[in-house]
Protein backbone atom coordinates (compact mmCIF):
# COMPACT_ATOMS: atom_id res chain seq x y z
CA UNK A 1 0.00 0.00 0.00
CA UNK A 2 1.32 3.43 -0.92
CA UNK A 3 2.01 5.93 1.81
CA UNK A 4 1.89 9.68 1.27
CA UNK A 5 3.83 12.12 3.44
CA UNK A 6 3.32 15.85 3.17
CA UNK A 7 5.92 18.28 4.49
CA UNK A 8 5.17 21.98 4.61
CA UNK A 9 7.83 24.21 3.08
CA UNK A 10 7.44 26.64 5.98
CA UNK A 11 9.23 24.03 8.16
CA UNK A 12 12.48 24.95 6.39
CA UNK A 13 13.59 28.02 8.29
CA UNK A 14 16.78 28.63 6.28
CA UNK A 15 18.86 27.30 3.43
CA UNK A 16 20.76 24.07 4.25
CA UNK A 17 17.78 23.01 6.37
CA UNK A 18 16.42 19.48 6.62
CA UNK A 19 13.21 17.79 7.71
CA UNK A 20 13.32 14.12 8.69
CA UNK A 21 10.37 11.76 8.21
CA UNK A 22 9.61 8.11 8.95
CA UNK A 23 7.95 5.39 6.88
CA UNK A 24 7.73 1.61 6.47
CA UNK A 25 9.80 -0.18 3.83
CA UNK A 26 9.68 -3.98 3.52
CA UNK A 27 7.99 -4.10 6.94
CA UNK A 28 10.87 -2.16 8.55
CA UNK A 29 10.80 1.35 10.00
CA UNK A 30 12.99 3.61 7.87
CA UNK A 31 13.61 7.31 7.70
CA UNK A 32 14.21 9.79 4.97
CA UNK A 33 14.90 13.49 4.84
CA UNK A 34 14.16 16.51 2.71
CA UNK A 35 16.99 18.96 2.11
CA UNK A 36 16.56 22.58 1.15
CA UNK A 37 19.73 23.80 -0.54
CA UNK A 38 20.07 26.86 -2.79
CA UNK A 39 16.28 27.30 -2.66
CA UNK A 40 15.71 23.80 -4.13
CA UNK A 41 14.44 20.64 -2.45
CA UNK A 42 15.91 17.13 -2.56
CA UNK A 43 14.60 13.96 -0.87
CA UNK A 44 16.78 11.02 0.19
CA UNK A 45 16.62 7.78 2.12
CA UNK A 46 18.43 8.33 5.43
CA UNK A 47 21.02 5.62 4.88
CA UNK A 48 24.75 5.82 4.33
CA UNK A 49 26.05 4.07 1.25
CA UNK A 50 28.97 2.53 3.15
CA UNK A 51 27.10 0.94 6.07
CA UNK A 52 23.37 0.56 6.64
CA UNK A 53 23.24 3.33 9.26
CA UNK A 54 21.36 6.61 9.46
CA UNK A 55 23.35 9.69 8.52
CA UNK A 56 22.22 12.29 11.06
CA UNK A 57 24.54 12.87 14.02
CA UNK A 58 21.65 14.23 16.09
CA UNK A 59 17.96 14.02 15.26
CA UNK A 60 17.48 15.90 11.96
CA UNK A 61 21.09 17.22 11.90
CA UNK A 62 22.54 16.20 8.55
CA UNK A 63 25.01 18.94 7.61
CA UNK A 64 28.63 19.40 8.61
CA UNK A 65 29.70 22.63 10.35
CA UNK A 66 29.97 24.79 7.23
CA UNK A 67 26.52 23.64 6.00
CA UNK A 68 27.91 22.74 2.55
CA UNK A 69 27.65 18.94 2.66
CA UNK A 70 25.53 16.21 4.18
CA UNK A 71 27.75 14.22 6.54
CA UNK A 72 27.52 10.64 7.81
CA UNK A 73 27.90 10.70 11.59
CA UNK A 74 29.39 7.20 11.66
CA UNK A 75 32.50 7.72 9.52
CA UNK A 76 32.40 11.25 8.13
CA UNK A 77 31.51 10.57 4.49
CA UNK A 78 30.45 13.78 2.72
CA UNK A 79 27.58 13.93 0.22
CA UNK A 80 26.59 16.74 -2.13
CA UNK A 81 23.09 17.93 -1.18
CA UNK A 82 21.90 18.45 -4.76
CA UNK A 83 22.97 15.09 -6.21
CA UNK A 84 23.55 12.80 -3.21
CA UNK A 85 27.02 12.01 -4.58
CA UNK A 86 29.58 10.91 -1.99
CA UNK A 87 32.66 13.09 -2.53
CA UNK A 88 34.71 11.98 0.47
CA UNK A 89 34.91 8.88 2.65
CA UNK A 90 34.75 5.11 2.19
CA UNK A 91 31.79 5.23 -0.22
CA UNK A 92 33.25 7.84 -2.61
CA UNK A 93 31.44 7.82 -5.95
CA UNK A 94 28.25 6.25 -4.54
CA UNK A 95 24.96 8.17 -4.34
CA UNK A 96 22.35 8.50 -1.62
CA UNK A 97 19.09 6.85 -2.67
CA UNK A 98 16.69 9.46 -3.99
CA UNK A 99 13.02 9.34 -3.06
CA UNK A 100 10.51 10.60 -5.61
CA UNK A 101 8.36 13.57 -4.67
CA UNK A 102 6.17 16.28 -6.10
CA UNK A 103 6.29 19.90 -5.14
CA UNK A 104 3.46 22.38 -4.79
CA UNK A 105 3.66 26.04 -3.83
CA UNK A 106 3.59 25.20 -0.13
CA UNK A 107 4.36 21.45 0.22
CA UNK A 108 6.71 18.63 -0.60
CA UNK A 109 4.61 15.50 -1.21
CA UNK A 110 6.42 12.20 -0.90
CA UNK A 111 4.74 9.08 -2.29
CA UNK A 112 6.18 5.85 -0.92
CA UNK A 113 5.36 2.29 -1.83
CA UNK A 114 6.02 -0.64 0.48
Amino acid sequence: MAECIEILKEQFLHDSATVKFYFAMNNKKKSGFVVKKDEQFFVYLNECQHLEVELDWQENEFFEEEKKYIVCATHGALYEPSSGLCISGPCIGAHLKKIAYTETSDKIIINLED
